[in-house]
């Protein structure tokens, strides 16, 4: 990788770390639900699971904060309940030995309308690390409380989710092979394979301006891990994306 190149990304990444610093100044404070399980018991495991998952700090009366809080409950027990109990008992995902699974979670934007994270999960096997991040946007104080927002519903501009996703996609496949240039994402990832793993309407979450930011998947990285490139677009470059493209028509 050319050394330019290396610092322009190295420069993203530091970038991303300040937005997830000041992130929070007018919205939510945030405390911490923490905890591991071992299945199918600790004393003999397959699967260990540790996580931290944000909870937004707030008495019983806020009905948005506990609407939020038990959005990540409810996903924190399909990992307990469900998905960890039934890999743990599956031969094929433990005939490599232990399998190692931590979740946690990084702050994007906590202001007076948007709440917005990504839930980063790594599941180590032997010598071998799966990364994926997921993100989750949610109105604290727009039209939909509590609810969580689909990327229309985030920038406000544009006919449907689907429009924006398809002019903006386009653009993300070109600064895609830019970064494929510099070495950062995997050379052999074509086209095709570009647009099956890259979805625009599920890989966004809102920055703390509640500009939608989109991110590639650790998978198509040189190096997976949770720092991967992102693409900041406020709502009136969505928008004018939109109308130049034609998408949706």
């Amino acid at each position: 990788m050319a050394k330019r190149s290396w610092m322009r990304f190295v420069c993203a990444v530091l970038l991303l770390a300040l937005a997830l610093y000041t992130a929070g100044a007018e919205g939510y404070q945030v405390t911490d639900l923490e905890g591991e399980a071992w299945y199918p018991e600790e004393g003999a495991w397959t699967y260990h699971y540790t996580y931290v998952y944000p909870q937004l700090a707030a008495d019983d009366t806020d009905a948005v904060a506990m609407t939020v809080n038990e959005t990540f409950q409810l996903i924190l027990d399909e990992m307990r309940n469900l998905a960890m109990p039934m890999f743990a008992a599956a031969p094929e995902m433990t005939e490599d030995g232990r399998v190692e699974v931590k979740q946690f979670y990084r702050v994007t934007c906590s202001t007076k309308r948007i709440f917005s994270v990504l839930l980063i999960k790594s599941e180590t096997r032997g010598s071998e690390i799966r990364w994926s991040i997921e993100p989750e946007v949610f109105d604290v104080g727009g039209d939909y409380p509590g609810q969580t927002l689909t990327l229309r519903g985030l920038v406000r501009v544009g006919d449907s989710s689907d429009q924006l996703a398809e002019a903006v996609l386009p653009d993300l496949y070109a600064r895609f092979q830019a970064l494929q240039e510099s070495g950062v994402c995997r050379a052999d990832v074509t086209r095709e394979a570009f647009y099956a793993s890259t979805v625009p309407t599920l890989d966004f979450y809102a920055d703390e301006n509640e500009n939608a930011v989109f991110f590639l998947q650790p998978e198509l990285m040189c190096e997976p891990g949770a720092d991967v490139p992102f693409f900041v677009y406020t709502p009136e470059e969505l928008e004018a994306l939109a109308k130049s493209s034609g998408a949706g028509d």
